[in-house]
Parts: structure tokens; sequence; C-alpha cells
């Protein structure tokens, strides 16, 4: 129960039924979990056990058949699993409830916010400004880049900093980070880049915009606007909640109803809650 209210501790009175997608926990807060339970307990949790709970009552009805380890009187598994999987330099900030898969690295210089997930092999450079609950899918590469809260950085992608890289300056010196050209990208409040895709160096992503697999966006890209191609040009709108809008600016998924006004998409005040949900 400790460890749980460690890693949500948003989510309240915790029942032994209550499923562990409800409470918010991913795999991840699993493997804490788990490794927590084998701390206090000194009994190995084998891996058909992990794959098949859903809830407390199915982890500790898993207790009969699992052997005690032998280092169980220190208190400790035998089997250890680190919480913190990913590689934070010395300058760097990691906000608390924020995790690193396997191989993410955070550079010096670098801030995560709060409760954001970084996947395997991600990397965020120096200088990065990243907000809450931002998800940086694997293999992601931040440079520089400012990502406001909410939003998602899928697998691949690459945020670009710098307008005319060379490894060498002109008298054949190599480049510390002090000589390249520093112009972050901007991924503003709940927009998503797509997997694949490359944003060239100083492009505003709007709020809540979609950049779509693949793209190449080299012009600034509208809040709400859904972007496609190399180079990447608008093709549509998407809602709050992600999803394409019809032509009539509705949205197929929540309901959701906006205007535009003077060349900007503006929520209905009346099915704002409908999409917040």
């Amino acid at each position: 129960m400790a460890a749980i209210t460690a890693a949500r501790p948003q989510r309240g009175p915790i029942e032994d039924d209550r499923s562990f997608a409800d409470l918010g926990l991913d795999s991840l807060d699993r493997l804490v979990l788990v490794h927590a339970v084998e701390q206090a307990t000194g009994i190995a949790i084998p891996d058909h056990i992990l794959a098949n709970t859903h809830n407390i009552d199915d982890l500790l009805g898993g207790f009969g058949a699992v052997i005690p380890c032998a280092d169980a009187d220190l208190g400790t598994a035998s089997v250890a699993v680190e919480t913190e999987l990913g590689v934070v330099d010395d300058g760097a900030v990691v906000g608390a409830g924020s995790r690193l898969w396997h191989a993410a690295q955070v550079a010096a210089g670098a801030c995560i916010g709060a409760d954001c997930t970084l996947g395997k092999g991600v990397y965020v450079g120096t200088g990065s400004q990243i907000g809450n609950r931002v998800k940086i899918g694997n293999y992601a590469c931040v440079f520089g880049a400012n990502i406001a809260d909410d939003a998602m950085i899928n697998p691949h992608a690459a945020l670009l900093e710098d307008p005319a890289p060379r490894a060498t300056t002109p008298d054949g010196r190599r480049k510390q980070h002090t000589d390249f050209d520093q112009r972050p990208v901007t991924v503003s409040r709940r927009a998503t880049v797509g997997a694949g895709a490359m944003i060239a160096p100083g492009i505003t992503v709007g709020h809540d915009a979609l950049v779509a697999i693949g793209a190449v966006v080299v012009r600034d890209v509208l809040p709400h606007a859904l972007v496609a191609g190399n180079p990447a040009r608008q093709c549509g709108w998407v809602c709050i909640c992600g999803h394409t809008l019809t032509d009539a600016l509705r949205c197929p998924r929540c309901s959701g109803e906006y205007v535009l006004q003077s060349g900007e998409l503006h929520l209905l005040g009346d099915t704002a809650a409908a999409c917040d949900g």
C-alpha cells in the first residue's frame, strides 16, 4: 500500500481489489511495487505471476506459488528490480514521480518536470525544459527543446536545435555545446509529435496540435492543427482528445464542437466539459 501511495499519492483511498489500471499504475510502476513487496517479504515473485497480476489481491494471492529467497532474513529479494533504469547526468533535474526506462539519458543542464515518462533510449539534451506529465517515446531525441505540460513525443521523433550543424568549427576545432547555434523547438501544451517525425530548429508546435507520423516540420504549427508530409502541411484540425475533426469542426469521438475565428480554432464553451472528460 505504501509503495502504491508513493507512486500515485493523488489517488486517495486504495482498496485491495481495485485494478492497477484504475490506480493509474503503468508497467514500470508495477515493477517498483513488486520490488517493494519483495524487499518487505523476502519472497521473489516470478515473472508469470507479475504478468497476470491486475490488483493487490492478485499479487498477494500468488504468494502460495513462490519460494522464499535464500536471503529472506536480510529482507531483500534474490532478483532486484531497479527503479531508476536510465541515466541522469550531474546537473540535470528530474521531478517527482518521473520514470526513466532502460538507457534513457537526461543530460546536464536539462530539466524534467513531475510525473513524466521517458522511454527506452530517449535522449534529452542540455538546455531542454520539459513540463509535467510529458511522455517521450522510445529512442526519441530532444535537443534543447521547450516542451509544455501534457505533451507527447512519440518513438524515434527528433526535436532539433542547430540550424547550421557542423562537427567542427571553420578552423578545424571539434565543436563544443557552446559553439552550436541554439534555436530550440517549442512544443505547447497537450500537443503530440508523431513517431519518426522531425521538427526543425526554432519551430513552435501549437497547443493541442498533432504532427503526423514521419512528418518533417519546417514551419510553425497552429494550435489544434493536424500536419503531415515532407515538408509538413496542414491537412485538418484535431480535438483536445486527439481525434480529427469533421468538416463541420465536430469531434466524432467526444462530440466537442469548435469554431474558426480569424484562422484560429476555438472550442465552444458548452462542449468543453465533454472534451475534458
